[in-house]
């Protein structure tokens, strides 16, 4: 405890210190009232600013807009892989007596995601569930599993092309797509119920080796292929299963290459990025973010006089050459402000009560960085004014957090690169200082 006291004692002294020095040089004028009380403005960015990295538990997928599928091995985090569960769903029980089955196939729509690379060929596995799809508690999580055939109904090799309108087509075995289909001509199967406890689902699985994961769209189908005598030739029909989204989510597994995240077990554990080469991490998916803690915002409160925080920027950016078209970053992350035990309290708002993303700002420096803008005021003026505020940090994580993979690697605070390390920016105005 008087490690921390001095600690803190110790950064307001600086703080104060710093004020004198710069008093000459950052006075800003900021109207006609305050220039009568000698209001001075200062911008300081010498806050002490930790960042670190964390891992939730788990993420809930239930009713995602997207399920993931595939797998990749990244140079940096290790082996990701996504599988998909789907329950089947139809309100219609019915096939012609005189229909003759053809085939089967499974059409899952592409979304548009992908992430890495999507030219080299994929393989994909389909199995059935050997379980009812009900989620264990309240909601699917990624590291949700259910247990499955172990002989594959169907298998595809394909280079998708996840940005075209078109589907991946499996074609599945006979044998499962013929009872299927007799199940309903012959009124064995008659209701949703019914299906679903002869049919408990289906499993997508990529192959370990591929190289990418896919976003598949809740709109895929199951398709039975089926003819019907015409008075010339037969005709062809088809009767479709759609996906009950209740019950049907991705689960996403992780091997990680990297021993600065393995140590990561409980979510109330991190690894500073002073241990990891001035670094911290996040990856959708899994679970991986980056937690910051500004420890001694409170030491302003000790200067002399009257002041307020009139605008504060957190500056975070990305890891030169981390990036590339493969393993791309978005233009906006999601801000949280979390507990002491990483747990969610809040997303970050301003005083509006609109939502603060990281944004991307203009590179000024034309240097190709990356470089994330977050507004904390507000989370700022929160620490300043509560109770335990010591237990206030902030998540941050990228978008689609609990859909996606996305990675992104973070310049620390201690980065050797000085327009890369993490910053916090800030106007402080201060009156009354006599």
């Amino acid at each position: 405890m008087n490690s921390i006291f001095l600690r803190t004692l110790f950064g307001a002294c600086c703080f104060i210190m710093l004020l004198v020095s710069c008093e000459t040089d950052t006075t800003a004028v900021v109207g006609e009232d305050w220039i009568s009380n000698g209001t001075k403005v200062f911008f300081i960015d010498t806050f002490t600013v930790e960042s670190s990295t964390y891992k939730f538990d788990s993420l809930p997928v239930s009713g995602t807009n997207k399920y993931l599928l595939g797998a990749y091995t990244d140079p940096v985090f290790g082996h990701v892989k996504a599988s998909t569960y789907i329950e089947l769903y139809t309100d219609n029980f019915y096939i012609d007596d005189d229909a003759v089955y053809d085939s089967v196939a499974l059409l899952l729509d592409y979304t548009g995601y992908y992430y890495n690379d999507t030219i080299p060929k994929q393989k994909y596995n389909v199995y059935q569930v050997l379980e009812s799809l009900t989620p264990p508690e309240d909601y699917f999580y990624n590291t949700t599993s259910f247990l499955t055939s172990t002989t594959s109904i169907g298998n595809l090799e394909i280079s998708p092309k996840p940005n075209k309108s078109d589907s991946i087509q499996f074609t599945l075995n006979n044998s499962f797509g013929k009872q299927l289909f007799d199940d309903i001509q012959d009124d064995e199967i008659n209701n949703l119920d019914e299906l679903t406890q002869k049919y408990y689902g289906i499993k997508v699985e990529a192959d370990d080796d591929n190289t990418t994961v896919l976003g598949i769209g809740t709109s895929s189908i199951l398709r039975l292929y089926y003819k019907l005598k015409g008075e010339v030739e037969d005709v062809e029909a088809y009767y479709d299963f759609t996906i009950n989204t209740t019950n049907s989510f991705h689960s996403v597994t992780e091997k990680f290459s990297n021993d600065d995240l393995t140590d990561l077990t409980l979510q109330s554990d991190e690894v500073s990025s002073k241990q990891t080469d001035n670094t911290s991490y996040i990856q959708a998916g899994v679970g991986l973010a980056t937690r910051i803690n500004i420890p001694y915002i409170e030491s302003i409160n000790s200067l002399n006089g009257s002041g307020s925080i009139m605008d504060a920027n957190l500056k975070v950016s990305i890891k030169q050459n981390s990036n590339t078209d493969n393993l791309s970053v978005r233009d906006s992350l999601n801000v949280y402000i979390i507990d002491q035990k990483n747990e969610i309290v809040t997303q970050l708002v301003d005083y509006t009560g609109n939502l603060v993303y990281g944004l991307q700002i203009n590179d000024e420096f034309g240097d190709g960085y990356i470089t994330y803008n977050i507004a904390l005021k507000y989370f700022l003026d929160l620490k300043l004014n509560t109770i335990n505020s010591d237990f206030l940090f902030l998540g941050i994580m990228s978008q689609d957090f609990n859909e996606s993979v996305d990675r992104y690697i973070l310049e620390g605070e201690e980065s050797e690169n000085s327009k890369l390390k993490t910053t916090l920016e800030l106007n402080y105005a201060l009156y009354n200082d006599e």
